[in-house]
């Protein structure tokens, strides 16, 4: 049994009342147990009072926090409670239990925090009793976990909901991430102490990354030069929450919000994780033509107003970029990547996904997530709602709640009703009726989003380096 595996600790604590308004069922006060794994994965859980049968499991749900502090039993110390959010609390207040783990050390292991996540509701149970429904949740990191779990185990999770990442699996984020930092390099300071791939020094990686964009930034070349990085991933151009939306043709401004959020949206950190657990580099760039791919990236019209204000020539940078120097994966560590952090789309229950043009996670990316549920004939099984908002995780509470109603109903009738934007937002009014602290909805009809650059799913696996 995974409770002696891991020999966790337990710990017990009641929470306080929480205020969940007046559509609330929660009467008295929720219990919570917590701990921590052998590998210093920290885990907890908390059920309502009442409860309604249904738990949700988060890999971030026992918060951020990494590794506890090494000579207790078991590892360390009892996590703290995870950080109350209006979400959380409306979640609770409708009677459903919530709970999950840290997502380190883990790491990019995707596979492993699926399998901390299913020990958590072992814990769970023997605590209080088995689940009538258990579903991923997840954001970020959390969102490729939960896409995971589907695929890993239908016979625990029976749906999800997801946001802020992992559409398109991180081969091909990665891929399109090396293209954009390549080219930033190439262009601006080829001398630049980047490795770009093969990471082994994440913070090192990172300071050379915030200093090639600064330097990048200091000229209209480079600035240039930045935008045609940026279209290589098909960067947001509305990134900032503190600042408006730049108009369609306000280029200037959307590269503004793109500095801003480039070396955040190009995390070492992240390349780092995944070649740890895949044992090397697991993206290239080899037979790459730059000059076809910004034809569909969708940002030409940008990219040729910067060059044109800077009075640089693109066609001459897009000539430096062919004649560089590729960059080639390990096809081993690639093989292994794909099935740890790619997707096959062959899923069994339904999967929301409420999400905005974010600056980690492009949207054309959620569009990939689609186009590997058809492959594998499971599109139907999938929703996505909108949200006109800016940054990572960009989504306001209640169009997460507004997300979480059409998963719950799809579950309970078999059938998804009617998810068009009015029929969404009038269900987000619904509920702001009874819980203003949600917010405001943003829920909207996106402008068309060019299709992906590049995608890597089960339909790719096994294929690269073979001729």
């Amino acid at each position: 049994m995974g409770l002696v595996r891991r020999q966790a600790l337990f710990a017990l604590a009641a929470f306080g009342t929480v205020g969940f308004g007046r559509a609330s069922l929660a009467q008295g006060a929720p219990e919570r147990i917590s701990g921590t794994f052998a590998d210093g994965t920290r885990w907890s859980a908390t059920k309502p009072n009442p409860w309604n049968g249904t738990l949700l499991l988060d890999l971030d749900g026992a918060g951020f926090a990494g590794p506890p502090p090494a000579g207790a039993p078991g590892g360390g110390r009892p996590a703290a409670p995870p950080a109350s959010s209006p979400w959380q609390d409306w979640l609770l207040g409708q009677g459903f239990a919530m709970g999950g783990t840290t997502r380190e050390p883990i790491g990019y292991a995707f596979d492993k925090a699926v399998d901390n996540l299913v020990e958590v509701r072992e814990l769970f149970t023997a605590k209080w009793s088995e689940p009538k429904r258990t579903l991923a949740v997840g954001g970020s990191r959390g969102a490729f976990v939960a896409r995971k779990a589907m695929e890993y185990r239908p016979d625990i999770f029976a749906g999800a909901l997801v946001s802020a990442g992992g559409g398109g699996g991180l081969i091909a984020g990665l891929h399109d991430r090396l293209n954009a930092v390549f080219t930033l390099k190439t262009l601006v300071d080829p001398a630049a102490p980047l490795t770009i791939v093969n990471v082994k020094d994440a913070n090192a990686e990172n300071a050379a990354l915030t200093a090639l964009l600064a330097k990048a930034m200091a000229t209209p070349h480079g600035r240039a030069r930045l935008s045609l990085a940026a279209a290589f991933e098909q960067f947001a151009t509305w990134t900032s929450r503190t600042k408006p939306k730049p108009a369609p043709t306000d280029y200037d401004g959307q590269l503004d919000q793109i500095a801003e959020a480039w070396v955040f949206g190009n995390p070492p950190t992240v390349r780092a994780g995944v070649e740890k657990v895949a044992g090397g580099n697991v993206s290239w760039n080899t037979g790459i033509d730059y000059a076809a791919l910004l034809r569909r990236s969708g940002r030409a019209p940008m990219v040729e107003a910067l060059y044109r204000k800077a009075g640089a020539s693109l066609a001459d940078d897009l000539a430096t970029l062919a004649k560089a120097p590729r960059i080639a994966a390990d096809p081993a560590a690639v093989s292994k990547a794909e099935k740890l952090v790619g997707y096959t789309g062959k899923i069994k229950g339904p999967v929301v996904n409420v999400d905005n043009d974010d600056p980690v996670d492009a949207a054309s990316y959620k569009l990939a997530y689609r186009d590997t549920l058809r492959k594998a004939g499971t599109e139907g099984l999938f929703r996505q709602i909108w949200v006109d908002g800016a940054g990572h995780g960009g989504q306001t509470p209640i169009d997460r709640a507004v997300a979480f109603r059409l998963l719950i109903r799809r579950l309970d009738t078999g059938a998804w009703g009617d998810t068009s934007v009015p029929a969404l937002q009038a269900i987000a009014g619904e509920i702001a009726a009874t819980t203003p602290s949600l917010g405001r909805s943003a829920i909207f009809t996106p402008p068309p989003i060019p299709a992906p650059l590049f995608t890597w799913d089960a339909s790719n696996w096994n294929t690269y380096g073979r001729a």
